[in-house]
């Protein structure tokens, strides 16, 4: 598997640029096409013109295969022209930059990353707007979070997907986690099925040829756990599987995937939502 179209959403903050450093590093060694989506609330500007065209030279310059949209929308809709490009375009990776704000009015009005992962199905890579984590190249460290079977293969095709461009060694990560019944009684997941999600994914992973490694983290907050494991592995690149809904709300009040991206300092890869 490899990243052969890529949109990547661009309004010319840090966090884009950001964004722009990581799709060369995914594009520059493949046979990517990239198109630059810029949606504007007002009829573009020649200064916004010139920033898409500015973001399309900076990738032929770095030898990747690119071209430009512009769209029109007010701010309530550019999740929506996002997701509407995506489909046309037929996508298999969206790049967005996230300026990763945690306070509850920023998680009320919500992000357009959030609502672009509600609203399709393909992987979506949201890089926050530290380049320092986004050189080119850079991608080498891939932890790879998986939170049961279903996971495993949406998470493993994005890294494999990812390794495919960079070369990069990976670790896989799982949280052992407390389920609740339908009385109320707590219990943890069996050490066997543990292992069988964590090794399938290892598995996977070392048949594509990438140095692949595991670790089982203590239960706890999820996306906490998956930080401080990324962290302390000096990862370059978060990947999960397909834990994202459909449904807005639900998305921003319960995922793992929303509090990874709100709060991890390291670009975070979603993997393609699996089917129902």
């Amino acid at each position: 598997m490899t990243f052969k179209k890529i949109l990547l959403a661009t309004d010319g903050t840090p966090e884009a640029a950001a964004a722009v450093d990581a799709t060369i590093s995914l594009a520059r060694y493949g046979p990517a096409h990239v198109c630059v989506l810029h949606v504007s609330n007002q009829e573009p500007t020649p200064e916004e013109e010139r920033l898409v065209q500015d973001t399309v030279d900076r990738l032929t310059n770095a030898s990747v295969m690119a071209g430009k949209e512009v769209h029109r929308a007010d701010h309530q809709n550019v999740a929506g022209v996002i997701a509407m490009v995506a489909r046309e375009s037929a996508a298999d990776l969206v790049v967005v930059g996230s300026r990763g704000l945690s306070d509850w009015k920023s998680m009320l009005h919500h992000s357009v990353s959030h609502e672009v992962l509600a609203l399709l199905d393909c992987p979506v890579l949201v890089v926050r707007g530290d380049r320092g984590h986004n050189a080119i190249g850079k991608m080498r460290r891939i932890l790879v979070a998986v939170a049961g079977g279903d996971d495993v293969k949406p998470a493993t095709d994005a890294a494999i997907a990812v390794a495919a461009t960079v070369p990069a060694e990976a670790m896989v990560v799982h949280v052992a986690q407390a389920f609740f019944g339908p009385e109320g009684v707590a219990f943890i997941e069996s050490p066997e099925a543990i292992d069988d999600c964590v090794e399938d994914a290892v598995r996977r992973l070392r048949e594509a040829r990438i140095p692949a490694e595991r670790r089982v983290l203590k239960a706890g907050p999820v996306a906490t756990s998956i930080i401080e494991a990324a962290t302390q592995w000096n990862a370059d690149l978060i990947v999960v599987g397909s834990s994202r809904m459909r449904d807005l709300a639900s998305l921003l009040l319960g995922s793992v995937s929303h509090q990874l991206l709100h709060n991890a300092e390291l670009p975070v890869l979603i993997g393609e939502r699996a089917r129902d």
